[in-house]
Protein backbone atom coordinates (compact mmCIF):
# COMPACT_ATOMS: atom_id res chain seq x y z
CA UNK A 1 0.00 0.00 0.00
CA UNK A 2 2.90 2.35 0.71
CA UNK A 3 4.40 1.61 -2.59
CA UNK A 4 1.39 2.77 -4.12
CA UNK A 5 0.93 5.47 -2.56
CA UNK A 6 4.87 6.40 -3.06
CA UNK A 7 4.40 6.08 -6.87
CA UNK A 8 0.90 8.38 -6.77
CA UNK A 9 2.98 11.03 -5.24
CA UNK A 10 6.21 10.61 -7.28
CA UNK A 11 4.03 10.55 -10.99
CA UNK A 12 1.61 13.53 -9.45
CA UNK A 13 4.78 15.77 -8.73
CA UNK A 14 6.17 14.91 -12.39
CA UNK A 15 2.84 15.88 -13.79
CA UNK A 16 3.26 19.33 -11.96
CA UNK A 17 7.07 19.54 -12.62
CA UNK A 18 6.93 18.91 -16.55
CA UNK A 19 3.19 21.18 -16.94
CA UNK A 20 5.14 23.82 -15.49
CA UNK A 21 8.16 23.58 -18.09
CA UNK A 22 6.42 22.82 -20.87
CA UNK A 23 4.22 25.36 -22.91
CA UNK A 24 0.89 24.60 -23.43
CA UNK A 25 -0.52 23.63 -26.93
CA UNK A 26 -3.85 25.14 -28.09
CA UNK A 27 -5.72 23.80 -30.94
CA UNK A 28 -7.39 26.26 -33.72
CA UNK A 29 -10.88 28.14 -33.30
CA UNK A 30 -13.62 25.95 -33.91
CA UNK A 31 -17.10 27.25 -34.72
CA UNK A 32 -20.28 25.06 -35.45
CA UNK A 33 -23.33 25.87 -36.82
CA UNK A 34 -26.54 23.38 -36.15
CA UNK A 35 -29.77 23.77 -36.95
CA UNK A 36 -33.27 21.70 -37.87
CA UNK A 37 -35.68 23.26 -40.31
CA UNK A 38 -39.00 20.92 -40.23
CA UNK A 39 -42.58 20.74 -41.93
CA UNK A 40 -45.20 18.35 -41.21
CA UNK A 41 -48.07 19.32 -43.44
CA UNK A 42 -50.51 18.11 -45.62
CA UNK A 43 -49.95 20.80 -48.27
CA UNK A 44 -48.10 18.23 -51.01
CA UNK A 45 -45.76 21.77 -51.73
CA UNK A 46 -42.69 21.75 -50.79
CA UNK A 47 -41.11 23.84 -47.83
CA UNK A 48 -39.71 27.30 -48.82
CA UNK A 49 -36.37 27.58 -47.03
CA UNK A 50 -33.19 29.84 -46.91
CA UNK A 51 -30.71 28.83 -44.41
CA UNK A 52 -27.79 31.94 -44.84
CA UNK A 53 -24.67 31.61 -42.05
CA UNK A 54 -21.82 33.70 -42.12
CA UNK A 55 -18.57 32.95 -40.35
CA UNK A 56 -16.36 34.43 -39.58
CA UNK A 57 -12.97 34.61 -37.06
CA UNK A 58 -9.87 36.69 -36.74
CA UNK A 59 -6.65 35.76 -38.39
CA UNK A 60 -4.63 33.33 -36.14
CA UNK A 61 -7.78 32.29 -33.99
CA UNK A 62 -7.06 29.88 -31.20
CA UNK A 63 -8.34 28.34 -28.42
CA UNK A 64 -11.72 29.49 -28.65
CA UNK A 65 -14.80 27.32 -29.69
CA UNK A 66 -18.92 28.22 -29.94
CA UNK A 67 -21.67 27.05 -31.49
CA UNK A 68 -25.04 28.16 -32.45
CA UNK A 69 -28.16 26.23 -32.17
CA UNK A 70 -31.67 26.83 -34.27
CA UNK A 71 -34.74 25.29 -34.99
CA UNK A 72 -37.69 26.37 -36.90
CA UNK A 73 -40.94 23.69 -36.89
CA UNK A 74 -43.99 23.97 -38.97
CA UNK A 75 -47.30 21.67 -38.29
CA UNK A 76 -49.99 22.36 -40.30
CA UNK A 77 -52.07 22.18 -43.14
CA UNK A 78 -50.66 24.57 -45.29
CA UNK A 79 -47.86 25.18 -46.76
CA UNK A 80 -45.13 26.80 -44.81
CA UNK A 81 -41.61 29.64 -45.46
CA UNK A 82 -38.65 29.31 -43.08
CA UNK A 83 -35.90 32.08 -43.35
CA UNK A 84 -32.96 31.62 -41.22
CA UNK A 85 -30.01 33.96 -40.84
CA UNK A 86 -26.70 33.55 -38.93
CA UNK A 87 -24.38 36.14 -38.18
CA UNK A 88 -21.21 33.96 -36.65
CA UNK A 89 -18.27 36.04 -35.53
CA UNK A 90 -15.36 34.84 -33.09
CA UNK A 91 -13.16 37.60 -31.69
CA UNK A 92 -10.40 37.64 -29.78
CA UNK A 93 -7.97 34.84 -29.36
CA UNK A 94 -5.29 33.14 -26.95
CA UNK A 95 -2.13 34.28 -27.14
CA UNK A 96 -0.44 32.45 -30.15
CA UNK A 97 3.87 32.67 -28.62
CA UNK A 98 5.03 30.25 -31.19
CA UNK A 99 3.31 32.39 -34.48
CA UNK A 100 1.08 29.44 -35.32
CA UNK A 101 -1.30 30.33 -37.87
CA UNK A 102 -4.52 28.27 -39.40
CA UNK A 103 -8.03 28.59 -40.49
CA UNK A 104 -10.39 28.31 -38.23
CA UNK A 105 -12.34 24.80 -38.21
CA UNK A 106 -15.92 25.85 -38.87
CA UNK A 107 -18.43 22.85 -39.03
CA UNK A 108 -22.23 23.21 -40.40
CA UNK A 109 -25.02 21.24 -40.00
CA UNK A 110 -28.33 21.59 -41.34
CA UNK A 111 -30.90 19.27 -41.55
CA UNK A 112 -34.43 20.29 -43.65
CA UNK A 113 -37.13 17.74 -43.29
CA UNK A 114 -40.53 17.47 -45.14
CA UNK A 115 -42.83 15.41 -44.11
CA UNK A 116 -46.42 14.63 -45.92
CA UNK A 117 -49.12 14.52 -43.52
CA UNK A 118 -52.08 12.87 -45.62
CA UNK A 119 -54.96 13.41 -42.47
CA UNK A 120 -54.20 17.64 -43.08
CA UNK A 121 -55.81 16.99 -46.61
CA UNK A 122 -59.04 14.55 -45.22
CA UNK A 123 -59.35 17.47 -42.02
CA UNK A 124 -59.14 19.82 -44.62
CA UNK A 125 -61.97 18.13 -47.60
CA UNK A 126 -64.35 17.38 -44.89
CA UNK A 127 -64.44 20.86 -43.48
CA UNK A 128 -65.77 22.61 -47.05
Amino acid sequence: MKAIISITRFLLFFLILESYFITSVKAQCVQGDVSVQYSISGSQKPTQRTNDVTMESEPGCRGNSSVTTGVQGHIGPNSAEQDRRVRHRQRGSNKNPKGINGSTVQIRSNVEVDVDNPVDRFLNNSNK
